[in-house]
């Protein structure tokens, strides 16, 4: 089914690690980056707890990979409470498979939702921070979204008339004596093959002397200013104005081979533009352009469309309106889009006990069994781990959304077909860097609301961006560059001339093995390399950093990943299927991990739970 959300909603320091001892790595806490300097700040509100990966989270789900947990009495433990439905992940996909099924059942099913976070949402969570008593909110990861069309009949518009989401919105006017400025309205349009044309950016390039000068907007006059050759100039707007993989013969005939060899021995474009797109490759497929398939290419879209949408918090808020209809106490005062803007969740209010729907925080499950042989089972048992206890709760069905790198440790009786299936899988991460500022008085300066680098030494990432926001009657952050906003930094960790498998588990153990504080030094250098000369000062100009650090962001498709090789089937097929009683839904099971997938195999897992209960 078609969603309201468009395909990536969704998004370096000590390497332990090398060659095919990556394959059986471990990264357990005495590697990782110390747990004092590790989550580090968190912001304040409802996610203060729960930015990214947390120590804690990584921890509890290292436990479960380690085997830790196999001693425990799981399979023996009585149930304490029944359910007809147990949703495993509390992710957009999780909470549309509840909202899905309580929505064929009428209301009238019980259902449990558990997840190992202190906040649900999984990626779709936002960062709030309070600056010179100015609240300001970014996203931690999924954002952007495409409205639904009113009067379509769509799934997706009866899930905004059912949540109460506005069909139109307001964003921040500029303060009166500004010029305003070409601006973003989410985290990717500022990127090469988004939207580039129609932002302010600022381009820092390297000028033969280590230090760089900034050039604003190099595409609005063909690259005529940027450092390229001739050739690479003339194949780079080539590259630029080039669409593909529009039909599905042409999406399978590029599934065969990678990026990297379709830019530059099948279009037979100078290197310059492997290296530009790469980027964009690295943050959405998890991996650079000579081990993700050409398929990637269909990233570059029409810089002329309009500007795409992202709320303040990216699509928290679609996981705060599905709660607040699932759970009505869970968001104290009236159901609307300004409201859940601002409103504090009432933790008692959403695993109250006779309530039809519980939503149940900080809980791993460790084991997910059926009673009995799954065809002739009536029940399934799930245990989980909370406080340092075990429990065991029992439902008629039971919807996997989590991610498959955990269904396929804590299925206890899960299929050989989904389990070859999910050793086919690996999965690379992903960091996301909100900075709150006190103003961007030094990006005003230069003429930018965005800034894009080319990887200079210890530089975090290739892109970041200011917003210009969504905002309700309680909430409407200025927009003027001598007061606060957040700049946010998207990147993927990869690493080129490596397997794709090899680069997720690189990218995993950089990711996990640098501490926040070294995050926060080398954020603060890369910012004063680039800006120092047009009035940055960091100690000034910096109100506070918070890292999301997603370990398991991006599924990578290696080459012939999507559509199957030598007569196989696509390794994403079996687990749609489901088995028993149990079903799975998680996000990655269209290719990718992205709102779109959450919904759709949300709603997909929710029917096939119902019918069975049903």
């Amino acid at each position: 089914m078609s969603a309201p959300i468009t395909r990536r909603d969704v998004l370096n320091s000590r390497v332990l690690g090398e060659g095919d001892s990556l394959r059986h790595a471990r990264c357990p806490a005495a590697q990782c980056a110390p747990h004092e300097d590790f989550t580090g700040y968190g912001g304040v509100g409802d996610y203060a707890k729960a930015n990214g990966n947390t120590h804690s989270v990584l921890t509890a789900a290292h436990k479960v990979r380690d085997g830790y947990y196999d001693a425990f009495p799981t399979g023996r433990l009585a149930p304490e409470e029944e359910y007809d439905l147990i949703v495993v992940g509390a992710g957009l996909a999780g909470l549309m498979s509840a909202w899905e099924y309580s929505r064929m059942s009428g209301g009238g099913r019980r259902v449990l939702i558990l997840d190992n976070a202190a906040m649900f949402g999984g990626e779709a969570r936002e960062n709030e921070f309070e600056v010179e008593g100015t609240r300001l909110i970014a996203p931690q990861g999924s954002n952007q979204f495409g409205l639904a069309r009113k009067g379509s009949g769509s799934p997706a518009e009866a899930f905004f008339d059912a949540c109460n989401l506005p069909y139109e919105y307001r964003f921040q006017e500029w303060s009166a004596d500004v010029t305003p400025l070409g601006i973003a309205r989410d985290n990717y349009g500022n990127m090469d093959g988004q939207q580039e044309q129609q932002i302010d950016i600022a381009y820092h390039l390297d000028d033969g002397n280590g230090r760089g000068r900034l050039i604003n907007n190099i595409w609005r006059d063909n690259l005529a200013r940027a450092p390229f050759s001739d050739k690479a100039r003339a194949d780079l707007l080539d590259w630029r104005r080039t669409r593909v993989g529009t039909t599905e013969d042409e999406l399978r005939a590029l599934d065969r081979i990678t990026y990297k060899d379709y830019l530059e021995r099948v279009k037979g474009y100078d290197p310059a533009v492997t290296a530009m797109a790469e980027p964009l490759t690295g943050l959405l497929s998890g991996v650079s352009a000579d081990a993700s398939p050409a398929r990637a290419g269909r990233f570059v879209s029409d810089p002329t469309r309009k500007l795409s949408l992202s709320y303040p918090g990216g699509n928290s808020t679609w996981a705060r309106h599905l709660v607040r209809s699932l759970i009505p106490g869970s968001f104290p005062g009236p159901f609307t889009f300004e409201n859940l803007m601002s409103a504090r969740m009432d933790h008692a209010a959403i695993d109250k006990a006779g309530e039809p729907v519980r939503l149940r925080l900080r809980s791993t499950v460790i084991d997910v069994r059926h009673q009995g042989a799954a065809g002739q089972a009536e029940a399934v048992d799930v245990t989980y781990i909370r406080e340092g206890a075990a429990h065991c709760v029992r439902a008629r069905s039971v919807v996997m959304a989590s991610g498959g790198w955990i269904n396929k440790r804590v299925i206890h009786d899960l299929p050989n077909d989904i389990r070859d299936a999910y050793d086919q899988y690996a999965y690379a991460p992903a960091l996301i860097i909100n900075v709150a500022l006190t103003n961007w008085r030094f990006l005003y300066q230069q003429g930018a609301t965005a800034v894009r680098w080319f990887g200079e030494d210890d530089s975090i990432g290739f892109w970041a961006n200011l917003r210009q926001s969504m905002v309700t009657d309680g909430y409407d952050p200025p927009l003027d560059p001598d007061k606060p906003t957040v700049l946010t930094f998207y990147m993927g960790l990869y690493t080129p001339g490596r397997s794709a498998f090899d680069q997720g588990a690189l990218g995993r153990t950089r990711l996990l093995s640098t501490t926040y504080s070294d995050y926060e030094r080398r954020i603060r250098t890369q910012m004063t390399r680039m800006f120092a000369d047009v009035g940055f000062d960091a100690k000034r100009d910096i109100a506070g950093i918070i890292l999301n650090r997603w370990g398991h962001a991006r599924l990578i498709e290696p080459v012939g990943f999507h559509y199957g090789m030598d007569g196989k089937p696509s390794p994403l097929e079996a687990p749609r299927k489901g088995f028993g009683r149990i079903f799975i839904g998680h996000a990655e099971l269209n290719g990718a991990q992205n709102g779109t997938g959450a919904f759709e195999h949300g709603r997909r897992a929710a029917a096939q739970a119902f019918g069975v209960t049903g």
